[in-house]
C-alpha cells in the first residue's frame, strides 16, 4: 500500500515538474534543482526503505544524470529529453502502480483518466517546446567584427529636428490623410533629392477620420478624452436618448438608448505573457508591469460595439477607470478595428462618473461624433534601394508612415538620416531595401498576414524570398518609435516624466541578432535595452513580418503610454532629439554589423516562444 502511494504521489509529482519546466520560461533551472532532488529522494527509498532495484530505479537514475547534465551545459536537448523522462516516470508510476480492491476501482478510473489528461497536457507543451526551443544560448562575435559611425557624417541633432518639426507641421498622419499624404510626398521627395529612384505601392480603402465629439447631459457638456477609432458617426446634432449603465455585451436593456460601460485599465498585467527577455543592458528591473498598459487594455478588452450595433444601441460612451484622466486624454485607441457603424467616444475616470450618475438616475443626453469618411482615398507605401555588390542577397530597412504624434512614427525621419550617411559610405555588400509602409493605423485592411509591411512583402517576393532569381533577404531592421522619453501615473495618479528614457524594446529574431544589436549599443550614452524574443504571437510592430517569414531581424520599438496620443503639439515635451541621433547611430552600427556578417552565421528567424516568458 505505501509502496502504490508513493508511486502515485510521485508520478503526479514528476507530472507537475514537466509541466513547470516547459511552462515557465526562465525558470528551467529551477525546476531542474527540484527534479534532481525528488530523484535523489526516490532513489534512496527504492534503495533503502523498499530494497530494491527495478526498471523504475534505473529510469530515476538516468533522470537524475540527465538533469546533472542540463544543470552543466543548459543544452536544449539534454533539458528536453530530461522532461521527456520526468512525463514517463510520472505515466509509469500511475499506470503501472498495481491493482486495488473492487471497492475501489471507480475511483482508481476517474482518478487515471484525470491523470491522463494531465499526462496528455505535459506531452503537448513538451511537444511544442520541442518545436520552438525556447532555451537560446549566448554568442560571441568574432573580435574583428566592429562597426563605427563617423558623427560628421551622419545628420546632425538640429538636422533631425529640423525633419522632426517638418513632419510635425502635416499635422496628424492617420492612414490616407491628408496630413500623411503629404507627409509621404515628402519623404518622396527628399529620397529623390539623394538620386534614388522610388518605387511606390498605390492602395485605395475606406477612410474615417474624426472632426467633433461631445456628450451633452442636462445641457451641459461632458468632457470627451477621444472618439474611439472608426466606430460610427452622427449628424452635427448628434444622437439623443437615455442613458443606461451597463457591461460591454450586456446590451439588450439599452436598445433605442446610450449605453455607458467602464472598461478598467491593465495597471499590472502579466508581462511574461506577451513578453520574453532574451537579454537586457542597463534596463534594471526588466519589463515594467504597466508598459503598453492602454495598448494591451483596448487590444484585450473590448467594448463590443458589434454587439451593441445588433441590439439597437445609439452610441456607446466609454469610461476609462484605472488611469488618470491626463493620460487618457487623446488616446487614439485602439487603433487595429474594423468600422462599426455606431458611435463610440472616450471620457476619462471624471468626466465619466458624471456620465455613470446620470445613467443611474435615468437621465437622457446627446452623442455627438462627427467624422469625415471617404470610400476609396488614396495611400502609398514606397521604397528605395541602395545596390549592394552581392546581387543576390538583401537586406530589408523598414518603417511605417502613418501616425499620430512625433513618436508615432518617426522611424521614417530616422531613415532619411540613414539612407543619407550610407550614400558617403562605400558599397555596402548586400543591396539594402528601405521600406516606407502605409496601413499600419489601419490594419484591418492592410495587415496580410500580421502588419502592415507583410502587404508589402506579399506584392514584393523578389526582394526577399530567394525563389526563381528573386533576393534572399539575409535580415531585417526595424525603425520605430525614436526619442521616446517615459512617462507614467505616479502612486497618487499624477501623469508626469520619470526622468527615464522609455525601455528601448527591441525584438532579436535570433542569438545571432541579439549579439549584434549588443555590440550595437555598448558604448551608448543613454540606453535601456531589453531584447525581445517573439513570443505567443503577440509581437508588436512591424519587425514583425519579417520574423514570420524566417528572417532574422533587430525591430526597435519603445512603447510609451503616449504614443497613441492625437495631440496638437504631437507630444513634443516627451520627445528627446538627442536620444534619436544616438538611437540612429545604434542602428546604423547594426546594418554595418549585418552586412558583414556570413549569411551562414545570420542563420534564420527563431520561432515564437510560448507560455510564461521571462521579464525579469
Amino acid at each position: 500500500m505505501r509502496s502504490q502511494l508513493n508511486r502515485e504521489l510521485s508520478g503526479i509529482l514528476f507530472l507537475i515538474l514537466a509541466l513547470g519546466a516547459s511552462v515557465l520560461i526562465g525558470k528551467e533551472m529551477l525546476f531542474a534543482v527540484v527534479a534532481i532532488i525528488v530523484l535523489l529522494a526516490q532513489l534512496g527509498i527504492y534503495t533503502f526503505h523498499f530494497k530494491k532495484r527495478g526498471k523504475l530505479f534505473w529510469l530515476y537514475a538516468v533522470a537524475l544524470v540527465t538533469e546533472i547534465l542540463f544543470l552543466a551545459t543548459k543544452e536544449f536537448w539534454i533539458f528536453a529529453f530530461a522532461i521527456l523522462l520526468l512525463i514517463v516516470a510520472g505515466v509509469w508510476n500511475v499506470y503501472f502502480a498495481g491493482e486495488v480492491r473492487k471497492s475501489g476501482k471507480v475511483f482508481l478510473v476517474v482518478r487515471r483518466v484525470l491523470f491522463g489528461i494531465v499526462a496528455l497536457v505535459a506531452s503537448v507543451v513538451w511537444i511544442v517546446n520541442l518545436y520552438v526551443q525556447p532555451i537560446t544560448g549566448s554568442v560571441t562575435l568574432p573580435a574583428e567584427l566592429t562597426a563605427e559611425i563617423n558623427n560628421d557624417q551622419l545628420d546632425s541633432s538640429t538636422t533631425m529636428l529640423d525633419n522632426i518639426e517638418k513632419m510635425n507641421s502635416f499635422g496628424s498622419r492617420t492612414t490616407g490623410s491628408e496630413g500623411h499624404n503629404q507627409f509621404i510626398a515628402w519623404l518622396q521627395q527628399q529620397v529623390t533629392d539623394m538620386g534614388l529612384t522610388v518605387y511606390r505601392d498605390k492602395y485605395t480603402f475606406d477612410r474615417w477620420e474624426e472632426k467633433k465629439s461631445s456628450v451633452i447631459v442636462d445641457n451641459q457638456e461632458i468632457h470627451v478624452s477621444s472618439a474611439f477609432p472608426y466606430s460610427g458617426e452622427t449628424d452635427t446634432n448628434g444622437v439623443t436618448g437615455e442613458f443606461v449603465y451597463t457591461k460591454p455585451g450586456k446590451y439588450d436593456e439599452a436598445n433605442g438608448k446610450i449605453a455607458v460601460v467602464e472598461i478598467k485599465n491593465f495597471k499590472n498585467f502579466p508581462m511574461a505573457l506577451v513578453m520574453n527577455i532574451r537579454e537586457k543592458f542597463r534596463a534594471p528591473g526588466g519589463i515594467p508591469s504597466d508598459e503598453g498598459d492602454l495598448v494591451l487594455t483596448t487590444a484585450l478588452k473590448h467594448a463590443k460595439l458589434d454587439e451593441a450595433k445588433e441590439q439597437g444601441v445609439k452610441a456607446v460612451i466609454i469610461v476609462w477607470d484605472g488611469v488618470s484622466d491626463d493620460k487618457a486624454e487623446k488616446q487614439y485607441l485602439p487603433f487595429t478595428e474594423h468600422y462599426f457603424g455606431i458611435p463610440a467616444v472616450w471620457v476619462n475616470k471624471t468626466a465619466g462618473q458624471k456620465v455613470i450618475n446620470a445613467a443611474k438616475a435615468h437621465k437622457a443626453g446627446t452623442v455627438i461624433l462627427e467624422a469625415e469618411t471617404q470610400e476609396h482615398a488614396p495611400t502609398e507605401s514606397f521604397y528605395v534601394k541602395i545596390e549592394g555588390k552581392n546581387k543576390k542577397e538583401s537586406i530589408i530597412v523598414n518603417t511605417h508612415t502613418d501616425g499620430v504624434n512625433v513618436v508615432e512614427e518617426d522611424g521614417a525621419i530616422g531613415m532619411l538620416s540613414m539612407i543619407r550617411y550610407l550614400q558617403q559610405q562605400e558599397q555596402p555588400e548586400r543591396t539594402m531595401i528601405f521600406t516606407f509602409v502605409t496601413g499600419h493605423f489601419r490594419l484591418p485592411e492592410f495587415k496580410g498576414t500580421s502588419q502592415a509591411t507583410s502587404t508589402w512583402m506579399q506584392a514584393h517576393p523578389e526582394l526577399w524570398d530567394g525563389k526563381d532569381g528573386h533576393l534572399k533577404a539575409v535580415a531585417g531592421l526595424t525603425v520605430e518609435h525614436l526619442g521616446s522619453l517615459e512617462w507614467k501615473d505616479d502612486a497618487s495618479g499624477q501623469y508626469g516624466p520619470t526622468g527615464k528614457i522609455s525601455t528601448e524594446f527591441t525584438y532579436a529574431g535570433n542569438e545571432i541578432m541579439e549579439a549584434i544589436w549588443m555590440k550595437a549599443v555598448e558604448d551608448r550614452n543613454n540606453t535601456r535595452t531589453v531584447i525581445l524574443r517573439g513570443h505567443n504571437k503577440f509581437q508588436f510592430g512591424e519587425s514583425q513580418p519579417l520574423f514570420n517569414a524566417g528572417i532574422p531581424m533587430i525591430g526597435l520599438i519603445p512603447m510609451p503610454d503616449y504614443l497613441l496620443v492625437d495631440s496638437t503639439n504631437r507630444e513634443m515635451d516627451k520627445f528627446d532629439v538627442n536620444l534619436m541621433h544616438e538611437q540612429v547611430g545604434s542602428l546604423l552600427k547594426a546594418l554595418q554589423l549585418v552586412d558583414r556578417t556570413e549569411s551562414t552565421e545570420l542563420g534564420t528567424a527563431d520561432r515564437y516562444s510560448f507560455f510564461f516568458g521571462r521579464s525579469k
